[in-house]
């Protein structure tokens, strides 16, 4: 079978690697469409710690059951695939942290998304699989994955509808945090960033779309709203941004870190706006199962504004292309297709 093999930065090879076999309550998923994400165009241009050379990338897939050993599925079964699902034993699990599961990567895909056949373990069957609906594509499907990651960082903030929301980063994630918001009923989007064709699809999704190139952030928040965002998830990986945030957010409100940082960075915290303003700053990496399921039932409902989202699709082939190309930002969303 095709797959696309990662060996470090700037190195990634087309091979035929043998089919996996699946186990008892396993199952064996042909892949038809899995989305390019930001850790994969990460690893890709720099390289990360936790994946080593000979792995193959890639985990938001949607694709069809080829062989089940597993009651809940059968072959021709259309189904999303998540990349991971907690142990439901460890500490973590059992106060409902679910994405701080100790034992988190313990159960994996073999051998990666961008990969023709994929081997799902029954952990995974049983947490992160889905059947996909009727009417609803392997395209829109594959994005189950990011969207849950949204969904929990939304989750965290507590975030109701009737507030106000303000996304800064205009990446995927940033995008589909935005169109999420409308679609959970905010009162006001808005969103910062800097990059012109993704700012365009923003202002299908956002209330107000601020270029912050060219316009000052914080003087566009205060004319939008004189009492700031009730809520704020920052999608860029910038400290400076992060104490931008903190600035900005209204009295009682919240901030996520949802990107990702520097290990080491850190940024001064004003404890007077933390005990006076009741301001919380909170951080959430991947999803939960609960995340994923409601996630893909989104995705069927057909309420999230997406249309457009997806600018891109390539063979297995195209895989490296593509990794240049949302590297230098000229894409929004990009899928790894079979036929």
């Amino acid at each position: 079978m095709k797959s696309v093999r990662y060996y470090g930065p700037g190195k990634v090879s087309v091979e035929e690697l043998p089919p996996p076999a699946i186990g008892d309550g396993e199952l064996l998923v042909a892949m038809k469409a899995c989305g390019i994400c930001g850790t994969d165009v990460k690893t890709y241009v720099r390289g990360h710690p936790l994946i080593s050379p000979g792995s193959v990338l890639g985990h938001e897939i949607a694709g069809v059951v080829m062989e089940s050993r597993h009651p809940a599925f059968n072959s021709g079964d259309r189904v999303v695939v998540g990349p991971y699902a907690p142990c439901l034993a460890c500490a973590m699990c059992r106060r409902g942290h679910f994405s701080l599961c100790e034992n988190l990567f313990e159960s994996s895909l073999e051998p990666g998304g961008f990969a023709e056949l994929i081997r799902v373990p029954r952990r995974l069957i049983d947490q992160v699989v889905f059947k996909i609906a009727d009417g609803l594509d392997f395209e829109t499907a594959s994005l189950t994955e990011p969207l849950a990651c949204c969904i929990h960082g939304l989750d965290a903030l507590d975030f109701q509808a009737g507030q106000s929301l303000l996304v800064i980063g205009d990446g995927p994630m940033g995008l589909l945090q935005a169109a999420l918001g409308k679609a959970l009923g905010a009162s006001t989007v808005l969103l910062s960033g800097v990059t012109p064709n993704r700012l365009a699809f923003a202002t299908r999704v956002a209330d107000q779309v601020i270029d912050s190139s060219s316009q000052d952030l914080a003087a566009a928040l205060k004319e939008a709203l004189p009492a700031g965002p009730d809520k704020v998830l920052v999608s860029v990986g910038s400290v400076d941004l992060v104490q931008q945030a903190f600035a900005l957010v209204g009295k009682g409100g919240a901030i996520n870190i949802f990107a990702g940082m520097p290990r080491d960075a850190s940024f001064p915290l004003s404890v007077s706006r933390v005990h006076y303003d009741e301001v919380s700053v909170v951080g959430t990496f991947g999803f939960g199962p609960p995340d994923f399921r409601q996630a893909i039932d989104l995705l069927a409902s057909g309420t999230l504004p997406i249309a457009g989202f997806v600018t891109r699709k390539v063979g297995l082939d195209g895989v490296e292309a593509a990794l240049q190309a949302a590297g230098r930002y000229e894409e929004i969303k990009v899928l790894a297709v079979v036929e």
